[in-house]
């Protein structure tokens, strides 16, 4: 016996802003918490420095790998954008890459800014692409 599957053409479907917010404050909750964790565990040489403790590469890289890393995986999402029912693809509908997604992390500031001095000045939304998605060749979608 053979099983067929055939792929429906469903329409993609761009993800919007809200539904981004959304997934990207879970994603936030989730690294504060294990940045919480992190910062219990390990021991600072400098507890008067803030900012230059030896254990922020550590959150940094933590926050790289798990944003690159779940963007690059089999489910092609963080967790907040895997509960809210995003994906994250390339242009052609396929996986993005480990260079893609590290990209997108590094860019992903810029957007933030981007997107806020948008909302100040009243400028309309034309685009569900972000500035990290033109840079990066990727698109999220909803499914």
């Amino acid at each position: 016996m053979q099983a067929l599957y055939t792929q429906t053409d469903k329409k993609v479907e761009l993800a919007d802003l809200s539904k981004r917010v959304v997934a990207f404050t879970v994603d936030v909750l989730l690294l504060l918490t294990l940045v919480g964790i992190t910062d219990y565990l390990t021991f600072s040489s400098d507890d008067q420095a803030y900012f230059f403790k030896a254990e922020r590469f550590l959150h940094f890289l933590l926050g790289w790998l798990y944003f690159a890393g779940t963007e690059t995986c089999a489910c092609q999402a963080t967790l907040g954008k895997y509960l809210v029912g995003l994906r994250v693809v390339n242009t052609t509908g396929k996986r993005i890459s480990f260079k893609s997604a590290t990209i997108r992390y590094f860019a992903k500031p810029v957007s933030v800014i981007l997107v806020i001095v948008r909302f100040i000045f009243g400028i309309p939304g034309t685009t569900k692409i972000t500035f990290h998605d033109r840079l990066s060749n990727s698109q999220v979608i909803a499914y």
